[in-house]
């Protein structure tokens, strides 16, 4: 894994505004979502990431106009990824294990090497990926808990870098992915307490596993101006009845070792 790991690229569309009135030009940021097929592919025609990478989510997904075709989608996440946008070699990577798709040959291995690459360029969704992968194993994947508590960390950190991004007031029109991310933080949340809960790549640990639901509750009541987040709670609540259970256990071992002395 690479340290200090940074967005390679960050999918958001420049417009700069001049006022007639004269004064400083202001740059504002709007997502490609919001853009027409037609200029997308103007765009696109210019190899600009941006472009390449919303038509080729378009095309995979069937989404905002397009129906769904996977060579399509194929093509311009190619393109895209040759040009080093990170989530369109994570989204490259499900060409490798889905065989719905019928591009692609199905190779496990080749799908976790895009997702590594991914991940490497700062993808969270691909590191939040192989967390989950290296944690269950399957379709090919050797579990390795070490990784996948690895990727956890990094996924809660660069998810944590998306959003400093996105909440500046120069990036309009993004509430959309602004949901995504604090819908992506609370998953990763819950995945470290966890790895922490169970001891899955990291000593067992019931007051760490608290202290990132504590974490990943005290960010999204930041973001949202929420005081409490339901679905914490009922997560601290589990814990709590982990740790009288640990507890109870505790004292009977002592209970018990005094009885031989």
């Amino acid at each position: 894994m690479k340290e200090n790991i940074v967005p390679s690229y960050l999918p958001a569309a420049s417009v700069t505004l001049t006022s007639k009135t004269g004064g400083k030009p202001i740059t504002l940021f709007r997502p490609y979502e919001a853009f027409p097929v037609a200029d997308l592919e103007a765009h696109a025609a210019q190899d600009e990431r941006g472009a390449l990478l919303q038509l080729g989510q378009r095309y995979f997904y069937g989404l905002l106009g397009v129906e769904q075709d996977y060579e399509k989608a194929y093509a311009y996440l190619k393109r895209a990824s040759a040009l080093g946008v990170q989530d369109a070699q994570m989204l490259l990577a499900a060409y490798y294990i889905s065989e719905e798709t019928g591009v692609l040959k199905k190779d496990p291995a080749k799908c976790i090497e895009m997702l590594t690459l991914a991940a490497e360029n700062g993808s969270w969704k691909a590191m939040e990926k192989l967390a989950q992968a290296y944690r269950t194993g399957g379709s090919g994947v050797i579990p390795d808990h070490e990784k996948a508590y690895a990727w956890a960390v990094e996924a809660e950190r660069m998810i944590r870098i998306y959003w400093a991004f996105y909440a500046q007031p120069n990036f309009v029109d993004f509430n959309e992915t602004q949901k995504e991310i604090l819908h992506a933080h609370t998953r990763i949340s819950f995945a470290l307490a966890s790895c922490y809960a169970d001891g899955i790549g990291t000593k067992r640990d019931l007051k760490a596993a608290m202290r990132r639901i504590d974490a990943g509750e005290q960010f999204v009541c930041q973001a949202t101006g929420l005081a409490k987040v339901p679905m914490f709670e009922e997560r601290r609540g589990q814990l709590r009845q982990r740790m009288k259970k640990d507890e109870s256990r505790a004292e009977k071992a002592r209970r018990e070792a005094e009885k031989k002395k």
